[in-house]
C-alpha cells in the first residue's frame, strides 16, 4: 500500500472537493485525506504517485510531493491485525 503526501495550494471549498473529486476517481486509492489549514493531502492506496500528482494538476492546481511510502503497516505504526486507520486521520472514503 502507497501514502503520498502532496502540498497543494487550496484556495476554497471548491478548490478542496475539484482535488478530492479527481484522487477518488483513481483506481486503487482506498484514503484520501485533506488539510486546507496546512495544505497538505495525503492519499492511501495502491496506485502510482505519479499518476496522484497528475490528477491534482489536472485540476489546474500545482502539486509538490512532500513524502511517498509503499508500506502502510510502517506509516502510521498500524499493525496487521488492526486494519483501522489511528486516531486523528480523518479519512475520506471514495465511493
Amino acid at each position: 500500500m502507497e501514502v503520498v503526501q502532496l502540498k497543494v495550494r487550496l484556495h476554497c471549498k471548491a478548490c478542496e472537493k475539484a482535488v478530492r473529486q479527481a484522487l477518488c476517481r483513481i483506481t486503487g486509492v482506498k484514503c484520501v485525506e485533506i488539510d486546507t489549514v496546512s495544505n497538505k493531502i495525503t492519499v492511501l492506496g495502491y496506485m502510482d504517485r505519479r499518476v496522484v500528482i497528475k490528477a491534482v494538476q489536472r485540476t489546474g492546481r500545482r502539486a509538490e510531493l512532500l513524502s511517498s511510502s509503499s508500506s502502510s503497516s510502517s506509516y502510521y505504526g498500524l499493525e496487521e491485525q488492526s486494519p483501522r486507520l489511528p486516531r486523528g486521520f480523518r479519512c475520506i472514503i471514495p465511493r
